[in-house]
């Protein structure tokens, strides 16, 4: 706390995570999103039929998501979304992921990102920091 209010801005994302749930929430869902993430290289090797294209295709398509994710999902994004539609985003993500590891074969883990998954929806929704454009002092 400053003498003139809390602290503000992107530097101050702790205060975000000011409670140890909230910690335990944002730790939780930081390794869904990595088994997730996982999960779309996999889907993706799957589709492209393994072999050396697969893992190519499997590295571009989680490089892909990493970039996406790390724009418009993550807590430093630069065009971070609001609560609603990030936490919609990461409903259709992972519902699609836990499907597709599902349909190709990888049972175990579509139950662990369907199941997890709703640490991740629900870290959106609650894990979030308010825009606030004003400079620091």
């Amino acid at each position: 706390m400053s003498a003139d209010g809390p602290p503000r801005g992107p530097a101050h994302d702790a205060a975000a995570i000011s409670t140890p749930a909230l910690l335990l929430l944002a730790v939780a869902a930081f390794v869904t999103e990595l088994a997730l993430f996982g999960g779309v290289g996999v889907v993706v090797h799957d589709l492209v039929g393994g072999g050396v294209a697969g893992w190519v295709a499997g590295a571009v398509a989680v490089g892909l998501v990493l970039l996406l994710w790390g724009r418009f999902m993550a807590p430093k994004g630069a065009r971070r979304l609001a609560a609603g539609p990030r936490s919609a985003v990461a409903a259709v993500l992972v519902v699609a992921v836990a499907a597709s590891l599902a349909v190709s074969g990888h049972a175990a883990w579509a139950w662990v990102v369907g199941l997890l998954g709703v640490v991740v929806v629900a870290a959106q929704s609650v894990l979030h920091r308010p825009v606030d454009p004003t400079p620091q002092d």
